[in-house]
């Protein structure tokens, strides 16, 4: 062998550390000069050995042992090559989407805000809207308004009541009637004998919730059949047309409640506000014993409302109790404004639409006209009083009487809109109350039983009136005052409502008599400030939307649901709603921060205390 070959070759293993170890150098023979050479970057290395070879001083040296994560490199290029192209390609799939998303539509194919518009296109001609009353005409006429403007929208609507009140709605074109039986329908008469001031504000309340919950097991079935068969989009009951919830529950199609009265507590007001059937006036103005006996007034509505609930729930398995009193899954029309109700904060699924009224003015018949224009030159042929006391309302022949000799001598003319059984007796000539109808007929006095309200409230100086609901907004919404002579409950809260508002003046039935009326009457002819709260109510009541708002609020719960506008506090757990856990957190800091505060305070009185021991005398020592 050449001895200057091998003291030229350096020895395998101290190539490999060289080349690892940068700018340490190498042994060599005596002789031999030495060269130093900037290695070069360990991948450059790793992709020498991955060929198996390492060129050293330009001679191939074989590599002999390869170190353990020598190719990490490699790997991690190899990955990061690879994240960057699908980031690339990720990239690019979202440009070409967002640039065929804009302009696809350029080459006609549908985009998605198309095929949304065109899927909601598609629902709203297919919604199908169903309204649930019970034979009551106080309930039935604002659902009946609110058919009226969804029908003049273009939507399929239908009414489900029994069969005794299909004339009641037989005058709107287009709407559906579904029939629910020829069940009898039982009367709820209101006389003198049974006005709240004989039997009591409560006991009246309870005859109405009575008379309202018969209807539910009759109805209950046929709706059933029906919906069941042909399921509309989404159901408008009464608040008090416990079948129409059931079956919406039971079928799962959404609710909407039409609460055709006052707020009461079906909103679950604080307890600042009045109670329901109180009268008592607004916390500020209440006296202390008002205020004490509040809570007594609330908690005996609400036990009435529960009583009646659970009754239904023995009777007939009804899943409404929840319902009757307050509601916290459903929306909830109420036909009021603030102004009537009292001020108070509302959640998302109570909503205030106002008086539910016809948009077109129902124009005045020929008859009536020509009344009207029969009168003297002397005398205002306009100078009128309306009166109507609703269909459940019974007077005597000698009540009727007084009312209209007391108008009469106050120059007004009356206009009486008769009642079913009225209209009976006017038409029976053997009925003792015929002869005296007849004898009041005149130019002074004219009886009907189909008056367009709208039509003569325009021209009455004021309304004489039970206290029915939607005749009573009626008469405010054309700015005239209210004589109200309640026989009910409910006739005797809104009626309490009117007077505080300053629209009206008001007689209790069982008080009516002609020195009172006649009083009451003079007190609305001769100050004007009676008809300006009159204008100032019915601003109110329009400017809440109407049957326009209603059927807006009806159509956006068929589409979008409500599950939105419930509140948090009737989802969430008890504990969380009214922070009981944050509370205890607090607490448990406060106790923290207390046993620190206790402990520092220790320590210190104990150092100081240690300060301030006097020291020991200095004993003698003994000898």
């Amino acid at each position: 062998m050449n001895p200057i070959t091998e003291s030229a070759s350096p020895p395998l293993a101290a190539v490999a550390m060289a080349a690892s170890v940068p700018n340490v150098a190498v042994p060599v023979e005596r002789g031999i000069t030495q060269v130093r050479v900037q290695p070069k970057s360990s991948c450059h290395h790793e992709k020498q050995a991955m060929r198996g070879v390492e060129w050293n001083g330009g001679l191939p040296v074989a590599i002999v042992a390869q170190p353990i994560g020598t190719a990490s490199c490699t790997i991690t290029s190899g990955r990061s090559s690879i994240f960057k192209q699908c980031f690339f390609m990720l990239v690019l799939l979202f440009v070409v989407t967002y640039v065929l998303g804009e302009h696809i539509a350029a080459i006609g194919l549908p985009t998605t805000v198309a095929a949304s518009f065109q899927t909601s296109a598609t629902s709203t001609s297919a919604v199908y809207v169903s309204m649930v009353s019970i034979p009551v005409m106080e309930r039935v006429l604002p659902l009946k308004h609110l058919a009226e403007e969804l029908l003049q929208r273009g939507y399929r609507v239908s009414v489900a009541m029994p069969e005794i009140c299909r004339s009641w709605v037989s005058d709107v074109p287009g709407l559906e009637f579904i029939s629910l039986g020829t069940m009898s329908v039982s009367s709820h008469p209101l006389t003198i004998k049974t006005a709240v001031g004989n039997v009591g504000v409560h006991s009246s309340y309870l005859s109405s919730l009575q008379h309202y919950a018969s209807y539910h097991q009759p109805m209950l079935h046929p709706l059933l059949e029906d919906f069941t068969e042909d399921p509309p989009s989404i159901i408008v009951v009464d608040r008090y047309s416990f079948a129409g919830m059931d079956v919406g529950a039971s079928l799962g199609i959404p609710c909407v409640i039409n609460n055709p009265f006052l707020l009461l507590d079906i909103d679950d007001p604080p307890a600042y506000v009045p109670a329901p059937l109180s009268h008592h006036p607004i916390m500020d103005a209440m006296t202390v014993y008002q205020r004490c006996m509040n809570g007594y007034f609330r908690l005996r509505f609400r036990l009435l409302n529960l009583g009646l609930a659970a009754h239904l729930h023995d009777a007939t398995g009804s899943s409404v109790a929840s319902k009757i009193l307050s509601n916290n899954v459903n929306v909830v029309l109420t036909n009021s404004a603030f102004g009537l109700e009292y001020p108070r904060p509302l959640t998302p699924l109570h909503r205030m639409v106002g008086a539910l009224r016809r948009r077109a003015v129902t124009p005045m018949d020929a008859d009536l006209e020509s009344w009207f224009n029969i009168s003297p030159r002397e005398t205002d042929p306009y100078y009128v009083v309306y009166v109507d006391f609703g269909p459940d309302v019974v007077l005597s022949m000698e009540v009727m009487t007084q009312i209209i000799t007391v108008l009469r001598e106050l120059d007004l003319r009356v206009v009486w809109k008769l009642t079913a059984d009225m209209h009976k007796a006017w038409n029976t000539d053997d009925d003792d109350a015929a002869p005296l109808l007849h004898a009041f007929e005149s130019w002074e006095v004219y009886f009907s039983p189909r008056i367009a309200h709208t039509a003569v409230l325009h021209h009455a100086a004021f309304f004489v009136t039970a206290g029915g609901f939607n005749h009573a907004q009626e008469a405010l919404c054309a700015g005239r005052p209210i004589l109200g002579i309640p026989f009910s409950a409910e006739q005797a809260e809104f009626v309490d409502r009117v007077i505080r508002a300053g629209a009206g003046v008001s007689i209790e039935a069982t008080e009516l008599t002609v020195e009172n009326l006649r009083h009451a009457a003079q007190l609305l002819l001769a100050h004007d400030r009676f008809a300006k709260a009159a204008t100032r109510l019915g601003g109110l009541l329009t400017s809440a939307g109407g049957v326009v708002e209603a059927a807006n609020i009806v159509l956006a719960v068929a589409d979008r649901g409500a599950l939105a506008l419930i509140p948090a506090r009737h989802t969430q757990p008890f504990v969380k709603t009214y922070l009981f856990d944050v509370y205890a957190v607090y607490g448990a800091v406060l106790c923290g921060v207390a046993v620190i505060l206790r402990t520092l305070l220790s320590a210190l009185f104990s150092v100081f205390q240690r300060k301030t021991v006097p020291l020991a005398p200095d004993v003698p020592k003994l000898d």
